[in-house]
């Protein structure tokens, strides 16, 4: 059995601990960085919460159907509101959206092939790199959505709520296709493999695009 809370605590302890001796932009990525961390373990949570009180409306879900139908909605959902909340609280600059929400989608990352990675086994270097690029590069592109998303309506109010919820669904259904492609098998598996990093390369230069043309 893999206890998800002892690996937290064992990625999240020296994150923590840095937070009182950093200063500047990289305290704030550290710690949106430990909030990716706990939103993975909350939606593990939220996500068995809901296969379990399925089952007790005698809707038994397969493993296949919550991979693809259910985790990509819990996941970036639970992503995505401490980042909705730091825009509409805290009212950041826009350069600093889209760094906040790729922090929050790396740890998320992170501890997700952490588990991964203690549950079915690291004896295989090659499904250990492949696996840690592609969910890595998903949940970046994820992110990257996400906060560009949020980048466009800025200080709109008029589209706020409209353009928030369009980049989530952009967002999760991004997600969506991953994990269908990734739960087949044969040349499927392998673009599903393929495509989060196709898409992170693509994500770079739209935000290298976005840096030059977006003014505080």
């Amino acid at each position: 059995m893999t206890y998800t809370e002892n690996i937290f605590v064992c990625l999240a302890a020296p994150l923590v601990i840095a937070l009182f001796l950093i200063r500047g932009e990289i305290r704030r990525f550290i710690g949106f960085f430990i909030i990716g961390l706990l939103s993975c373990l909350l939606s593990g949570y939220v996500s068995s919460f809901i296969v379990a009180a399925a089952k007790s409306w005698y809707y038994s879900m397969t493993a296949a159907e919550s991979m693809i139908r259910l985790t990509p909605v819990c996941e970036e959902i639970m992503k995505a509101m401490s980042v909705f909340f730091y825009v509409a609280v805290l009212r950041p600059k826009r350069t600093n959206i889209i760094t906040v929400a790729l922090a929050v989608g790396l740890g998320f990352a992170t501890l997700e092939n952490s588990s991964y990675i203690l549950q079915n086994g690291a004896s295989e270097f090659f499904v250990a790199l492949v696996r840690g690029f592609a969910s890595g590069a998903m949940h970046a592109v994820c992110a990257a959505i996400l906060g560009y998303g949020l980048v466009l309506v800025h200080n709109r109010e008029r589209i706020a709520f409209t353009g928030a919820f369009a980049a989530l669904c952009a967002a999760t259904t991004f997600h969506g296709i991953y994990n269908l492609l990734v739960s087949a098998e044969g040349f499927w598996l392998a673009a599903g493999y393929a495509l989060p990093t196709l898409a992170a390369a693509a994500v770079m230069m739209v935000i290298k695009y976005a840096e030059l043309r977006i003014k505080d």
